[in-house]
């Protein structure tokens, strides 16, 4: 499986001629970018979690000259504390751009929907490097007992079966998330011009500086309106009471909704912007106390959000939009800390955990478009068996360097 993996890496995204123009600051290299690189996609194909693992698979390899291409781990660290990362988004970028033209990538709820958010990637009280950021952990006043970590915002495509993975931007130290999404977003929208047409995000990007932005470059914009301060929730709350919601069921959701018009509120932003509020209650079956039988309970949710779409756009498709921005949470966050090892830290410094989450990213893109739409077998019905079929082949070296054609 790790063979036809590659092979469809190589056919249809020309992902190992496209590697070729990554470039590291080493001085005379013995090993090419290229050939690092090529490792470092098989390691995060395989999820092997460890560049140790990769060194002790190596040895296995029925192949007997390999010594001089196939890098080591101190050699791979060395070359990702300086690749650059441009290069790595510019594979993304072809990557999406051929994904979009064979119609891998599809819309959901009729839209092509952008999600940002931040992450923090690892943290550790004795190993800390130039690019971590600080924090007090120490409960005991006058002590100090500091706990170093790294984040970064993220910026995905939302999808009906799968995330479509873009881009990246670490958050500095002494720097908060606003400011590292501000240049995502700008970059995004400069490198993706007709990727998404609204973003979405949790309640720190209900600020006019994002909305602005994304308006500037003709992009509509949705965030969560969490601040019960804010004149727009009081204003919406006082709505909600002389006006009647639109109700409706979907699956086994109830839902009621208001939808507001609200105009001269919001100093930083000077449109009309829609505030909504969804109440929902949700029926879940569950395992009742007497043998055999179902139990039944409602779970109760209400929802404000803030966003720039147009009234044209209904609101049972407002609501969904909305919520999509949990696939960010469960789709890439959870997915890549838990089923492939992006909580461990390769090599710890700045750039290279960049570089290392930027080929994960082309990895995840690839494999989530090789399961959804190449996998005909049965046998086959989670991404945690095929990753296992994976990281089987490439551990019993059925396999010639750099790459299987």
């Amino acid at each position: 499986m790790f063979t036809r993996v590659i092979k469809y890496s190589n056919k249809y995204f020309d992902l190992f001629n496209l590697i070729e123009n990554i470039t590291d600051a080493r001085q005379k290299p013995q090993i090419a970018t290229s050939d690092i690189a090529a490792s470092i996609l098989s390691i995060l194909f395989s999820s092997l979690g460890s560049l140790n693992k990769f060194n002790t698979s190596r040895n296995f390899s029925s192949v007997g000259n390999l010594t001089g291409r196939i890098p080591s781990a101190s050699t791979i660290a060395r070359a990702a504390d300086t690749i650059d990362v441009e290069s790595l988004r510019k594979i993304l970028k072809s990557i999406y751009l051929k994904a979009k033209r064979s119609k891998m990538i599809e819309p959901i709820y009729g839209k092509y929907i952008g999600i940002i958010d931040g992450h923090e990637i690892c943290s550790s009280e004795i190993h800390w490097c130039s690019g971590c950021s600080a924090r007090n952990v120490s409960g005991i006043e006058g002590k100090i007992k500091l706990n170093y970590y790294h984040r970064y915002t993220a910026f995905i495509l939302a999808g009906p079966r799968f995330c479509f993975m873009l881009d990246i931007e670490p958050i500095y130290p002494n720097e908060g998330e606003l400011s590292s999404a501000y240049r995502l977003l700008e970059r995004a929208c400069r490198d993706y011009p007709k990727a998404f047409e609204v973003v979405v995000g949790d309640g720190l990007y209900l600020n006019g500086t994002t909305f602005n932005l994304l308006a500037s470059h003709g992009k509509y914009a949705a965030a969560v309106l969490k601040d019960e301060t804010r004149q727009l929730y009081e204003e919406a709350v006082s709505l909600c009471g002389i006006v009647n919601p639109v109700i409706y069921t979907d699956e086994n959701t109830l839902y009621k909704v208001w939808d507001h018009t609200i105009d001269g509120l919001w100093d930083s932003y000077k449109k009309p912007i829609r505030v909504i509020r969804s109440e929902e209650i949700k029926t879940v079956r569950h395992h009742s106390k007497d043998l055999g039988k179902w139990g039944y309970l409602e779970e109760k949710a209400d929802w404000y959000w803030v966003t720039s779409l147009p009234s044209v756009v209904g609101l049972k498709n407002v609501v969904p939009v909305c919520h999509s921005r949990w696939q960010i949470e469960n789709g890439c966050f959870n997915e890549i800390v838990n089923t492939w090892n992006a909580d461990h830290v390769y090599r710890h410094s700045g750039n290279a955990i960049v570089a290392f989450i930027l080929f994960l990213f082309i990895v995840l893109n690839i494999f989530n478009i090789f399961f959804a739409r190449n996998i005909k077998d049965k046998r086959v019905r989670s991404k945690i068996f095929l990753i296992d079929l994976i990281r089987a082949e490439f551990i019993l070296a059925k396999w010639i360097y750099p790459i299987p054609l």
